[in-house]
């Protein structure tokens, strides 16, 4: 169906407005890493599992945590601002976006190579490129281009300096096998979703001393996570990361009692319904995922792979769900029949997320354990075939 505003455009001889090809570079490699992300882990899955795999990639699973973290959710979020760099200049005529993407992708790229192939001048050279597209995406995100309150800027600037440190740690320890590091990475897309929430929170009257103080806290936060990567002493390893842990669980708790979707609202429609229903499962996730983070931590194993998909699928996969009406049309420039919108890929990541989740934690105790997190894969490509459903459901063509 075309859209009636830029059908009367065209007949006025007005231009149509496209977003610029960048976008679609970007979303394009955010899925192709998000694809063979997930590739990776479904063989992976099969393999510690007991099942047979079609994918002869079960070591992939040794980088499969970059591709999800720095190239699928990094390069998503990424994505979104890609517009607004383009009007923003690194050197001369060429936009910081340019290099932001080639860095980020050609870094995830060379890094996934390099684990794969254990040429470790390969693994630390994507990691160094990934290093400078983080560091050119805080540069851009701290400029006055992207407008915004200074204190929401600094929580912004605090994510992105999480996924700068992570790809640091990185360079000593993979990513699938530490869990400080794995929190430390998960830090990145945690305070950037909850720095989004928190501009919602300052249109309904956040106060300035409380925004000031989720800045403060979301530094602290991934200070202290970076500081249980880094120092050897278990003790105080063990301690920063249980404070690293507290302090987002704070954050969480304001974000929540600021947040318009944990109000009442008098008049609510199928798309108002869809979103708040989808942030307050994506908030229940990230509780879940920093108590299971915080046993871990604690007791020393049995629920890092839980905690990191109670949060991974959970959290930021809900949440993306629950945005994409907003995200995608706003991205592609295209009319959106926002009420079209059908709870399917919601439900079905949340059954997805229940069965990884609790086929992790009753491994130990159950084979079904293992059914339940093999099968799981499945249910999320169901959930994410819903979701590119649902995208086209409520978006019509430009022209």
């Amino acid at each position: 169906m075309p859209d009636p505003i830029a059908l009367k455009k065209k007949r006025a001889g007005l231009p149509v407005q496209h977003p610029p090809r960048i976008v679609y570079i970007g979303i394009l490699l955010s899925a192709l890493s998000l694809a063979a992300g997930f590739l990776t882990g479904i063989a992976a899955l099969a393999v510690n599992n007991g099942y047979p795999s079609i994918i002869p990639l079960a070591n992939g699973i040794t980088f499969h945590p970059d591709l999800m973290v720095f190239g699928a959710v990094g390069g998503l979020l990424i994505s979104e601002k890609l517009e607004l760099m383009e009007k923003f200049p690194l050197i001369r005529n060429i936009p910081i976006s340019r290099p932001i993407v080639a860095f980020l992708f050609g870094g995830v790229f060379i890094l996934s190579l390099g684990i794969l192939s254990s040429y470790e001048i390969a693994r630390y050279a994507g990691l160094l490129l990934v290093v400078a597209a983080s560091l050119l995406f805080l540069l851009f995100m701290s400029s006055n281009a992207n407008h915004g309150d200074k204190r929401i800027k600094l929580v912004f600037a605090a994510a992105i300096a999480s996924m700068f440190l992570a790809a640091i740690g990185n360079m000593n320890s993979l990513l699938y096998s530490n869990m400080k590091l794995t929190f430390l990475a998960l830090l990145f897309p945690i305070l950037y979703i909850l720095a989004e929430r928190m501009e919602l929170g300052f249109v309904r009257g956040m106060g300035a001393r409380i925004m000031a103080l989720q800045a403060y806290i979301a530094w602290f936060a991934v200070g202290m996570a970076f500081v249980s990567v880094e120092v050897p002493d278990k003790f105080i390893s063990r301690f920063a990361m249980v404070l690293s842990i507290i302090l987002v669980a704070i954050l969480t708790g304001i974000s929540i009692k600021f947040d318009p979707a944990f109000r009442k609202i008098k008049r609510n429609g199928r798309f108002q319904h869809f979103m708040r229903a989808g942030i307050q499962i994506s908030f229940f996730w990230l509780a879940l995922g920093l108590i299971l983070f915080m046993l871990q931590a604690i007791i020393g194993h049995g629920y890092l792979d839980p905690a990191t998909h109670s949060i991974a699928i959970g959290f930021i996969g809900s949440f993306i769900v629950a945005h994409s009406p907003v995200i995608f049309p706003l991205t592609f420039k295209k009319k959106a029949i926002q009420e079209n919108v059908t709870f399917l890929p919601l439900i079905m990541i949340t059954i997805a997320n229940v069965s990884r989740v609790f086929g992790d934690l009753a491994i130990p105790y159950t084979s079904l354990g293992e059914t339940f997190s093999y099968v799981s894969g499945y249910l999320l490509l169901f959930a994410i075939l819903l979701f590119v459903y649902n995208i086209k459901k409520i978006m019509v063509s430009p022209d």
